[in-house]
């Protein structure tokens, strides 16, 4: 027989105690009795001691298929998976193999789980499931997709997504935007420049989500938006690259990552000022939260192309002070973090040595977020496990089972969340370095300048022209230093090029 992914040391330790368990009770009638009357832990109890001592076949089969139903109607989500999963592995042999496939698919929703019900049914994956109810289907190609993803098969992964064919169905959507990711990821393995596939999908997804009142809808399309943007930005199209992350919505999950991302798009485009905007609207007090490093580099990249290298040294100063004691702070950290368990602890309820800034980017992560939820769910059942249930061998077996979960779910989480926080170090560091090229750049600038008998020093600057109004229905204010919430987004700089061509021709 197959094992469930991560499941053979429960299994084992399950093997052990059942076997000590008296053969009793092998009535199955009380057991539905118990079952239809809602009363869900019992009939639990009753059919895992069914499953355990029967000599009908019949009985065994039905009292294990339902010893996990009952788990799953009465809340215990990961022992439900357990006895769910032994049933799946049995093969199409096993009458109530759909059953227990339909029953995974529950507990993965219930979950949110993308990681270990997927591999379950991956290994299992059989022709009988065109057996199974179509949105069932959908569901088992839609995590496969995704598994598949995960694991660079991107053509195992497309024949997945594109096997989701009805419209209507809520997987058919969020399949199109993993194929439009990963025509992104063909052109960039395949050196492209034209990502028009990707932008294909991407503007239909925008077309059937825009205006939905549904939350999924609203977050598909907020993706599809920035997922076009980056598509434009990465062929050169920066106009509409702007175009394209100026329709987020704001105020949204996305809209930082927006205004973020927009800034080097006005860059590349030349709009100076609107880059030093997109900067001015991040820096504000409404996301002094967020982790922005790289917000810091635009501006300073920005002055040093217009020759505003005293208001470089100022963006670089400014830079250095919040930032490097963050990397010292994390560095430090690292060096010292003892394992799983203190990962987990630290991004879940902070901790005075490591930094908020870099907590709340790693749980606004979806899949650590994910993770994060199955663990408490755990910790839950377990409770829930040790206060409902009579001592006695079932019990022991759930709470021996949902330990075991708890352990292995805490090193999938603490390694996850350390593999994010690395990531955090690794980008703020190499942030610090390009603030350091930057640095050089300038004094190298300066010096060019000085070579050439012209001034570096910078007094007041006259007040720049009023920038460009759109149209009828905006109104200019200019900056009084103060922020306020509406105008975020819409800050432009008038800036003036101070580069004296024959220094830097």
């Amino acid at each position: 027989m197959k094992t469930t992914m991560r499941s053979f040391r429960v299994a084992a330790v399950l093997g052990a105690l059942v076997y000590a368990t008296p053969a009793w009770a092998q009535d199955i009638d009380n057991a539905v009795r118990a079952y239809n009357d809602d009363n869900f832990a019992d009939a639990a109890y009753l059919f895992f001691d069914v499953a355990q001592n029967t000599d009908d076949v019949d009985d065994r089969y039905r009292a294990e298929y339902y010893l996990g139903h009952s788990l799953y109607r009465a809340g215990y989500l990961l022992p439900a998976f357990q006895f769910y999963g032994e049933v799946f592995n049995q093969g199409e042999e096993h009458p109530y193999f759909l059953r227990a496939t339909r029953g995974l698919l529950r507990v993965a929703e219930g979950l949110q789980d993308d990681l270990i019900v997927p591999e379950v049914i991956n290994r299992g994956y059989t022709g009988s499931f065109a057996q199974l109810e179509a949105e069932d289907l959908n569901a088992i190609n839609y995590m496969i997709g995704l598994l598949t993803e995960r694991q660079a098969d991107l053509q195992a992964a497309s024949d997945f997504f594109r096997a989701i064919t009805d419209e209507s169905s809520p997987y058919y959507k969020k399949a199109q935007y993993h194929l439009a990711i990963i025509q992104v990821q063909v052109a960039i393995q395949q050196g492209q420049a034209d990502y028009s596939e990707a932008i294909t999908i991407f503007t239909r997804l925008q077309e059937v989500t825009k205006g939905s009142l549904e939350e999924e809808d609203k977050k598909l399309y907020r993706l599809a938006t920035l997922g076009k943007a980056r598509a434009f930005y990465s062929q050169g199209d920066f106009e509409r690259s702007i175009e394209s992350y100026e329709q987020v919505t704001r105020f949204s999950d996305d809209w930082f990552e927006s205004l973020a991302e927009r800034g080097w798009s006005y860059f590349q485009a030349a709009q100076f000022g609107n880059a030093l905007g997109a900067v001015h609207s991040v820096h504000a007090p409404y996301f002094d939260d967020r982790l922005r490093p790289e917000s810091f580099v635009l501006k300073a990249t920005t002055y040093f192309q217009v020759c505003h290298f005293d208001r470089v040294r100022k963006t670089l100063d400014d830079f250095f002070a919040v930032y490097e004691p963050v990397n010292d702070e994390l560095k430090t950290w690292l060096e010292n973090q003892t394992g799983d368990e203190e990962v987990v602890r630290v991004l879940a309820d902070g901790a005075s040595n490591f930094p908020e800034e870099v907590r709340l980017r790693v749980t606004g992560n979806k899949k650590f977020s994910r993770y994060l939820g199955i663990l408490e769910q755990v910790d839950a059942e377990l409770a829930e496990a040790e206060e409902n249930f009579p001592d006695g061998n079932f019990k022991g077996i759930l709470v021996t089972l949902l330990q075991d979960q708890r352990a292995q779910w805490e090193a999938l989480t603490g390694r996850l969340g350390l593999q994010l926080i690395n990531n955090q170090y690794v980008g703020v560091d190499d942030f610090l370095n390009q603030a350091r090229i930057i640095q050089f750049e300038t004094s190298d600038a300066e010096r060019k300048m000085l070579e050439a008998g012209k001034d570096i020093t910078k007094g007041p600057r006259a007040k720049g022209p009023r920038p460009f109004v759109p149209n009828a229905t905006y109104q200019y204010w200019a900056f009084q230093g103060e922020y306020w919430i509406d105008e975020l987004g819409y800050y432009q700089h008038s800036i003036k090029d101070e580069c004296i061509p024959e220094v830097f021709e």
